[in-house]
């Protein structure tokens, strides 16, 4: 791993303003004028001859509050709510009754269409930031039909009698009785796994999941097969965002129906086999670190007798760039959360294939490696820019964004 930080985004940190400690413990009454990246609200505060950030967790746009300064940055401020005085007109009750205290969403007080917005507006934010002359125009967002119960798996903390997920930023877990935004199947067995589970004196995480035959499974994490899980968690949209990206890639290759693909990221091959179905001549050469994926991979190309248009190889994307050509035609990559290696977009720039297709689960991550990317080729412009709100209820969302080279 690359651990030089990126000077596209490197900013003069300034010293700790002491002045700004005083504010611990101090109250205020705010209005929140937005939501942010983590999924706290942002408002300000006057001091001195300046406003100072303040994020507020649990807060909805136009709340007005009283809150609480509970921890100091060296530019910014963290708070508590103390007191809702007025309600933003997209706030509700959560649904779920730990939603306040649970880690597992950040935004089921917010109504669902409000959720889509403040989306957007982050992604359209992080681009006037970063990319200020960057020309795009952001299709509409692709919503899931359901809200709840979506997830198709899911992770539990087991310690003592308790079992549910970490409380915000802790190692507490919040014990849980059900799951509302897991498929009926997964909720149905966390009431069964409670029932079963003998007290753990040390901390246990399971795995509860819908796998390929539609069977509900669950083990323990670091028992087996939890490689496998690494897919996406929302059937409906992930179906959505494949069934975009591929018809756009048939249509950046359909005069060039013999190319080469590079696919970085690839998985157990989330994109590279609904390619390969409508686009059979093209060779696609995939890159995924995991092996149980890539193993999985492979047994459908032998199944499906793939091998003369499909390979997948088990390595760093990073190494993979260093020492194998990249495809002139079109690179396709789905990074994880924490974005590309910088070698593997530098070579991307150096390949300087006609299209590349970025499918990012973290909207700053995506900005950060576009930044790189555009820096050192100047010849792209955004073909397509797109959300996918894969993870209602939380801020979490997919971007597919489709670069062409001029």
């Amino acid at each position: 791993m690359n651990t030089k930080k990126d000077n596209s985004f490197k900013s003069i940190e300034p010293k700790r303003d002491s002045s700004i400690e005083s504010l611990l413990n101090s109250e205020h009454i705010i209005t929140i004028e937005k939501m942010s990246i983590g999924g706290d609200g942002v408002a300000r505060i006057p001091f001195l001859d300046r406003t100072i950030v303040v994020f507020i967790p649990l807060s909805a746009p136009q709340d007005q509050l009283q809150v609480k300064i509970i921890r100091t940055e060296k530019t910014f401020l963290f708070g508590s709510i103390l007191k809702i005085i007025k309600p933003g007109p997209n706030r509700r009750i959560a649904p779920c009754p730990v939603a306040n205290a649970c880690g597992g969403c950040s935004w089921q007080h917010i109504d669902e269409s409000e959720q889509v917005n403040q989306k957007e507006l982050l992604l359209k934010e992080l681009f006037k930031k970063f990319l200020p002359n960057i020309d795009y125009n952001l299709s509409e967002t692709q919503i899931s039909e359901k809200k709840f119960e979506y997830r198709n798996r899911i992770q539990l903390k087991h310690l003592n009698n308790e079992l549910g997920y970490f409380k915000p930023n802790t190692h507490t877990i919040v014990p849980i009785e059900d799951c509302l935004l897991a498929e009926p199947e997964l909720r149905h067995k966390i009431k069964e796994l409670k029932l079963t589970l003998k007290p753990a004196l040390e901390l246990k995480k399971y795995e509860l999941r819908i796998n390929n035959l539609n069977q509900v499974e669950h083990y323990e994490i670091g028992s087996h097969g939890e490689g496998l899980a690494f897919s996406q968690v929302n059937n409906s949209v992930n179906d959505l965002l494949v069934n975009k990206t591929i018809n756009i890639i048939c249509s950046l290759l359909k005069d060039n129906p013999q190319a080469l693909l590079t696919e970085l990221y690839a998985g157990a091959g989330n994109f590279t086999f609904a390619l390969n179905q409508l686009l059979p001549k093209v060779r696609i050469e995939a890159i995924e670190l995991n092996n149980q994926l890539t193993a999985a991979a492979s047994e459908i190309i032998k199944t499906k007798k793939l091998i003369k248009n499909v390979t997948f190889f088990t390595t760093k994307a990073e190494i993979f760039c260093n020492n194998q050509s990249l495809s002139k035609d079109l690179i396709l990559l789905d990074p994880p959360r924490t974005g590309c290696h910088t070698d593997t977009i530098l070579r991307i720039a150096e390949a300087n294939p006609k299209n590349i297709v970025y499918i990012s689960c973290h909207p700053t991550m995506l900005v950060r490696d576009l930044s790189i990317l555009l820096k050192k080729s100047t010849d792209y412009k955004v073909k397509h820019l797109q959300i996918f709100d894969m993870f209602p209820q939380t801020d979490h969302f997919e971007t597919l964004c489709i670069l062409e080279r001029n």
